[in-house]
């Protein structure tokens, strides 16, 4: 079985460092290890590629104002016609180059989409962005069954933390793919809704993520670092993740004077880094920032963790917590006692004093309660990183996170 992966969104590297990067080559070698030859499409290709995906074949499309990018080794690099205008002009001329970058993304898409049917494929997965149409081409075109996997509700993602200047284009491609979908994978129920939401009669199936447990082993049992414990956190330093609670939540734990001292190790970069190094120093916190890292460095950090943290906040009014976070599965893999807000699906996938603890969203005070019942007790985080690990390997592999999307696609074509 041939199958062409596309990720057009120019946010995500394929070999990046981030989640989404994770995500992407995680589901490939699922792929490859359900005995399918992979070939992946990307207007990306990222400078980080893992030594087991180094000869997996890449097509990358990019537009002109891209094309001084870096690119990884063994890439095939072709180039979309569209241009984009430089910075630095009006609110008016922005806007219009802005729309010019949105058209100029579509452009590199359909680029992909033109490949993959030049290439042909028996199965077109595309990661959902905004502006591409390359799925909706590729299957047409080829006459073969496609996933259009969904991980957020990118369009009022777009509206309300950047910008979106071309809405319709965006309405328009969302509708487009998953009409010619044979299987919608989405990550949450949230997801779900919005997809239903918006294109009735979508042929959606529930897929929350996974994690890869030969990649993320489990720390040594028995360690022993009762005067000084360390907190993990992994991902993007964005608001929305919450590490400013989990700082202020150590210090609190380390201020009430009864047992360990907690340190934090933030893993990862963004723009809020700056902002929570000072907040560390402010509140006395001994935290080591270790920047983007690889994601085959994560598994060597969390071990040298005794605990790991999910800290979100409280969500805004009217709005669903879609995400199905990736840091919470790997912590579970790497047999650490997890502290999660109870938002979103974290409820679904943490069961409360068997494999972490879950506090009220957006409590340092919580987070810090919690913080020293397990600094106190080394047999509960033994036990409960024990339970978490089981979990993990039991429940939460990429392999039944493809086999339902596998499963989902073989039904559709059977009723179709």
């Amino acid at each position: 079985m041939r199958v062409a992966y596309i990720c057009a969104d120019p946010g995500v590297p394929v070999f990046g460092t981030k989640g989404s990067s994770v995500h992407v080559q995680e589901i490939v070698r699922a792929w490859r290890r359900a005995g399918a030859d992979v070939t992946v499409y990307c207007t990306r290709t990222g400078a980080d590629r893992p030594a087991d995906l180094a000869g997996l074949p890449v097509v990358e499309i990019l537009s002109q104002s891209d094309s001084g990018a870096g690119r990884a080794s063994g890439a095939r690099r072709e180039h979309g016609a569209a241009t984009v205008s430089g910075a630095g002009q009006d609110s008016g001329a922005g806007r219009a180059s802005g729309a010019r970058r949105e058209h100029a993304i579509r452009d590199a898409a359909a680029a992909l989409g033109q490949a993959v049917i030049r290439d042909g494929c028996d199965v077109v997965y595309e990661r959902y962005s905004l502006f591409s149409p390359a799925l909706a081409m590729a299957a047409g075109a080829l006459g073969v069954p496609a996933v259009l996997e969904v991980n957020a509700p990118l369009i009022d993602e777009q509206q309300q933390y950047r910008e979106l200047h071309d809405a319709g284009l965006a309405e328009r491609m969302l509708r487009t793919n998953a009409a010619a979908s044979s299987v919608v994978a989405c990550v949450s129920e949230p997801v779900v809704r919005w997809v239903e939401g918006r294109i009735p009669g979508a042929r959606t199936v529930l897929a929350p993520n996974g994690v890869n447990t030969e990649r993320i082993t489990p720390r040594l049992a028995g360690r022993d670092h009762s005067s000084r414990l360390t907190v993990a956190f992994v991902g993007t330093l964005k608001p929305w993740h919450g590490v400013g609670y989990l700082l202020e939540a150590v210090a609190h734990a380390n201020m009430r004077g009864a047992g360990p001292t907690w340190q934090a190790k933030i893993i990862g970069d963004g723009p809020c880094r700056q902002e929570l190094e000072r907040t560390a120093a402010q509140l006395g916190v001994e935290a080591e920032f270790t920047g983007a890292v690889a994601p085959d460095s994560v598994p060597r950090l969390l071990h040298e963790c005794d605990a790991a943290a999910a800290p979100y906040p409280l969500p805004a009014p009217g709005r669903d917590d879609y995400f199905s976070p990736l840091k919470v599965y790997e912590y579970l893999a790497a047999g650490l006692p997890v502290v999660a807000s109870g938002v979103g699906q974290i409820p679904s996938i943490l069961q409360h004093k068997r494999t972490g603890l879950l506090v009220p969203p957006g409590d340092p005070g919580a987070i810090a309660a919690a913080l020293q019942r397990l600094g106190a007790d080394a047999s509960l985080r033994e036990r409960l990183g024990t339970q978490a690990r089981a979990a993990a390997v039991g429940l939460y592999s990429w392999d039944s996170v493809l086999a339902t999307i596998r499963q989902a696609l073989t039904s559709e074509r059977s009723v179709a």
